[in-house]
């Protein structure tokens, strides 16, 4: 027996400059029924927000060019329309949660890992 895909149709944003992880992490999400948008740095999820509404999560990378993740966090949890959107750092830096997220999942992170908080977010 399969498990039912989840009925959401909030997209995911995912923000990673790394297109391999990127295109990796809508492959599984898409398979796992979920909405994604991809943003390749800060500013283009900032733009993207303006246009696809408010996301269930964002899977936030935080080493990026243009605007890393530590500046787009800052400008997210200022706008009042998405200062509680959950956001879960994926990182392969050594850093701890920062002020204003609400997780962390180190790379390389494991498939179970990625699709329990997901599900979790976007119940």
């Amino acid at each position: 027996m399969t498990e039912p895909l989840p009925s959401t149709s909030t997209p995911i944003l995912v923000v990673d400059d790394d297109p391999d992880i990127r295109e990796a992490l809508r492959d599984i999400l898409d398979d796992a029924g979920y909405s994604v948008v991809l943003a390749f740095h800060g500013q283009m999820a900032l733009e993207m927000l303006a246009t696809m509404g408010r996301p269930c999560l964002v899977l936030l990378d935080w080493m990026m060019p243009v605007m890393d993740g530590a500046q787009f966090l800052h400008l997210l949890r200022e706008n009042p329309l998405y200062d509680t959107v959950k956001v879960i750092l994926c990182t392969a830096s050594g850093r701890d949660v920062p002020p204003g997220a609400q997780g962390l999942l180190r790379k390389p992170f494991e498939l179970e890992e990625l699709l329990a908080v997901v599900a979790e977010s976007c119940a």
